[in-house]
C-alpha cells in the first residue's frame, strides 16, 4: 500500500495540473494582499475565494483522476493485493497531493504578506474541505460508471453545496420571518461542510457581531466550546461516512 501510494503521489505531483494549480493559488492570495492595505480584508477575501475554489477543484479533479486510473486499477486487481489497500492507496495519494500543493501555496503567501495569525484556521479549513470533498467525489466516481455522467453529477453537487443549499435556507428563513426559526437555520448549516468551515472562520475573525441577529444567534448556539466541538465532529463525519460507503462499494465493484 505504501509503495503504491508513493508511486501515485510522485506521479500526481509531477503533473502540469498541480504546478498550474499551485501557481494559481499563490497568485490569487498574493494578489489580494497586494491590492488591499488591510490585512484582515485580504484574509477574508482569500478565505471566501478558497471556500468556492477548493471544493469545485477537488471534486472535479478527484473524479477525473479516478476515471482516468480505471485501467491502472484493473491491473492492480490482477495482483495479490487487497482491494482495500488499492482503494486507500489511490485515495490517500490524491488527497495528499492536493493538500501538499494547496497548503504550500496558500501558506507561503499568507506567511509572506501577513503576521500569520490566521494561517492555521485557513489551512485547517482547506484540509477539511479537501478531505471531505475527496471522499464525496470518490463515492460519485465509484457509484457512477459513466465518466460524463459522473462529472456532471459532481459539478451539480458542488454548485448545490456552494449556492443552492444556502439559497434554500435563506428562502426558508425569509418565507417564515414571522417565526423565530433563525436558530433552526443555523442548525441546518450542519448539513453543509462549506457553511461549517465559514462559521469556524467567522468566529476566529470575531466578526459575527457585524452580522446582526444572525451573527448573534450563531455566536450563542455555535460559538461556545461545545458548539465548536459539534462543528468539528460534524466535519469529521462528513469525511468518514462517504469514505466508509465508498470503501464498501469499491470492494464489491465488478471491474
Amino acid at each position: 500500500m505504501i509503495k503504491i501510494s508513493k508511486y501515485l503521489l510522485v506521479s500526481i505531483l509531477k503533473s502540469r495540473f498541480m504546478l498550474g494549480y499551485s501557481l494559481l493559488l499563490f497568485a490569487i492570495c498574493t494578489g489580494l494582499f497586494l491590492m488591499s492595505n488591510d490585512q484582515d480584508k485580504a484574509i477574508i477575501g482569500i478565505h471566501n475565494i478558497l471556500l468556492i475554489m477548493i471544493p469545485l477543484v477537488v471534486m472535479i479533479y478527484s473524479v477525473s483522476e479516478i476515471y482516468h486510473a480505471t485501467d491502472f486499477i484493473r491491473l492492480l486487481l490482477t495482483q495479490p493485493i487487497k482491494r482495500k489497500a488499492i482503494f486507500f492507496s489511490q485515495y490517500l495519494s490524491n488527497v495528499l497531493a492536493l493538500l501538499i500543493v494547496q497548503l504550500t501555496a496558500i501558506g507561503l503567501s499568507i506567511a509572506l504578506f501577513s503576521d500569520g495569525s490566521y494561517l492555521l484556521p485557513i489551512l485547517l479549513n482547506c484540509t477539511f474541505l479537501t478531505v471531505i470533498f475527496s471522499s464525496i467525489s470518490s463515492l460519485i466516481a465509484y457509484k457512477i460508471n459513466e465518466k460524463v455522467k459522473g462529472i456532471g453529477v459532481t459539478i451539480f453537487l458542488g454548485i448545490y453545496f456552494l449556492a443552492i443549499y444556502d439559497g434554500l435556507i435563506l428562502f426558508l428563513i425569509q418565507g417564515m420571518s414571522d417565526y423565530p426559526i433563525e436558530k433552526y437555520g443555523i442548525l441546518l448549516s450542519l448539513f453543509n461542510p462549506i457553511d461549517l468551515c465559514r462559521i469556524l472562520f467567522i468566529f476566529k475573525m470575531d466578526v459575527s457581531a457585524l452580522m446582526g441577529l444572525t451573527g448573534a444567534i450563531m455566536q450563542k448556539f455555535l460559538g461556545s466550546a461545545l458548539g465548536s466541538a459539534i462543528i468539528y465532529l460534524t466535519l469529521l463525519l462528513w469525511a468518514i461516512i462517504p469514505l466508509a460507503i465508498t470503501t464498501k462499494l469499491f470492494i464489491k465493484k465488478d471491474y
